[in-house]
Order: structure tokens, then sequence, then C-alpha cells
């Protein structure tokens, strides 16, 4: 049960980071921002698979 805790809190985490890259990318253009928050989205939603495979 702890685990899926865990697991939502990173997901939660990281589309916040996300978010704010988004941001600094749509706000100054620069690339890495883009790659970042990509990478981001991408973590978030591996961290919701697990929550949700794990938190059973």
């Amino acid at each position: 049960m702890r685990e899926g805790w865990a697991w939502r809190a990173l997901a939660a985490t990281y589309a916040v980071v996300a978010a704010a890259q988004v941001y600094v990318a749509a706000t100054t253009g620069v690339v890495w921002a883009v790659a970042l928050a990509t990478v981001c989205l991408a973590l978030a939603i591996g961290c919701g698979f697990a929550a949700r495979n794990l938190g059973r």
C-alpha cells in the first residue's frame, strides 16, 4: 500500500516539473526545456502506471 503512495507522489512531482519546464520553454524558447519537459512527462506517466499496478 505504501508503495502506491510513493509512486503517486513521484508522478505528481514529475508532472509539476514538466509543467514548469513547459512554461520555461514557452517563455524563453530554449530547446533544452522542451527536452526536459518531455522526459519529465514520460517519467510522470511511468510513475502513474507503477502507482496503478503496484498500489493494489
